[in-house]
Parts: structure tokens; C-alpha cells; sequence
């Protein structure tokens, strides 16, 4: 299996910080120094995306087998994983496949469903587009529809960092994810019923990831912290990077 780019450091006990879909692990540099006063950080790039080399077969699961067998590598047992979008979803297959592995679980801007029929479709067309254009005139427009509308202005520079970390991935590696997200499992009995306290980040204009879906998430859980920002879409990292921050430290007080 090829050796994918992990970045270790700190010390204590380790968190796994897992991308979204077009972005690298440079997503979560704001978060990590300050969650280094406390914890060892664990940052990965997927498969595919940043320094790390794409799989023969991308799926959920083996970009899954792929982290597990970094982390076996370097000593890792227990940790508490969080993961943006994509990440979440990889997340999820990590907690169903090694739920001894798991302390803590956090969903941000992600949900454990599978793709409906017009989320697949959805796929199935950017797909086509990605076919017929260089992967740059997808990522252009597509990096700025995840951040809420009426605050694009005061949150042009965070646009303009997140869109060129995306321009940084490779055509196959956003056809190949496209069709894994496309093809993904459900794993919302996972979520549900995971014997950890759990963490659900969500945003109240979230085109992806709705309110509606966040609050079932949220509600299906006794153990958990569950939080919906106002006027925030699906990058609240970027949108709402204090709040969030706090968040996750408040969770991993819990958890750890």
C-alpha cells in the first residue's frame, strides 16, 4: 500500500483532523497550532489530494484502510477523528471498521447518509463536466458555492486561500472522489449507535449538508455536542473559525 503524507506532531493524545473533498491538509493549519498546546495533531492528505499519491481504486473504505495503515505505522492506537465533509465520510468508515480505535467522533459540515437519487445525479454530472473541462473551470466556481452568499464579500480571502488549495487537485483524484462520495455507504446506524460522545458541526445555509439533515444527526444522539451556525454554509472552518475552534476544544475536553 503506498505511504500516504501525514503531518504528526505534538504531543498527548492524538487527533485526527480528515479534509473535505478538493482540499488538502493545509485546511486545518489555522486550527492546529492552538490544538497543539494541548494534543498530539494528526493531519492526512487523502489519498490523491496533496502530497499523497492516489490509490489504483478510490473508495470510501480504501482511503479508510489507507489512514489505518499510516497510523498502524507510526504507532497509533486510540484517537478521537473529525472530519470535514468527504473526511466525515471517511471518518465514518474508520469508526464502523475499528470502533475499538475510536475515542471521540466528530462530523463537520458531513452527515453519515448515503447520496439520494438527485445527489447522485448531481454526481453523475459533474462527472460529465469534468470530462469535457480541465479540472480548474470546475473548482473556480466550485470552491465559492460552499461558502454562504451574503458573506462572500467580507470572506474573500478565506475564498481566495480555499479555492487555491483546490486548484491544487488533480483531475482523476475529483472524478475518482466524485464517484466514491456517488457510491458511498449509509452509515447513519453507525453514527447513531457509535459507544463514543460525538461531535456534529453543521451550517443553517448549508447548501450540501441541510439544516434539516444536521438536525436529525444531532437528534439521533444522546452523546453528543451538536451545533448548527447562523449564516454559515459548508466551510465553517472559514466562515467561523473562532466558533469552531472553541468547539472542537469544548468536545475534546469531554472525550478525553
Amino acid at each position: 500500500m503506498s505511504t500516504i503524507n501525514i503531518i504528526q506532531e505534538g504531543e498527548g493524545f492524538p487527533i485526527l483532523l480528515l479534509h473535505g473533498f478538493c482540499e488538502t491538509s493545509a485546511m486545518w493549519f489555522p486550527f492546529v497550532a492552538p490544538l497543539l498546546e494541548n494534543y498530539q495533531i494528526i493531519s492526512t492528505d487523502l489519498p490523491g489530494f496533496g502530497d499523497s499519491p492516489i490509490l489504483d481504486a478510490i473508495t470510501i473504505d480504501s482511503a479508510a484502510e489507507a489512514i489505518i495503515h499510516q497510523l498502524d505505522i507510526l504507532g497509533i492506537g486510540k484517537f478521537v477523528v473529525i472530519g470535514h465533509s468527504l473526511g466525515g465520510y471517511v471518518a465514518l468508515s474508520i469508526a464502523e471498521k475499528y470502533p475499538s480505535r475510536i475515542q471521540g467522533l466528530g462530523l463537520f459540515h458531513s452527515n453519515a447518509f448515503a447520496d439520494d437519487k438527485e445527489a447522485r445525479n448531481k454526481r453523475d454530472k459533474a462527472l460529465i463536466f469534468l470530462n469535457k473541462h480541465p479540472v480548474q473551470k470546475f473548482i473556480e466556481p466550485f470552491i465559492p458555492s460552499l461558502f454562504y452568499e451574503k458573506r462572500k464579500e467580507e470572506l474573500q480571502q478565506a475564498i481566495k486561500r480555499a479555492i487555491e488549495i483546490g486548484l491544487s487537485s488533480k483531475a482523476a483524484t475529483v472524478k475518482a472522489y466524485t464517484h466514491a462520495m456517488k457510491n458511498r455507504s449509509d452509515r447513519f446506524e453507525v453514527w447513531k449507535n457509535i459507544n463514543v460522545h460525538c461531535l456534529f458541526i453543521g451550517g443553517m445555509n448549508d447548501s450540501r449538508i441541510s439544516a434539516q439533515i444536521s438536525e436529525i444527526h444531532i437528534e439521533a444522539r444522546e452523546k453528543v455536542d451538536g451545533y448548527i451556525l447562523p449564516e454559515t454554509a459548508h466551510m465553517g472552518m472559514y466562515e467561523r473559525p473562532t466558533e469552531t475552534l472553541q468547539m472542537i476544544r469544548d468536545y475534546l475536553l469531554k472525550v478525553i
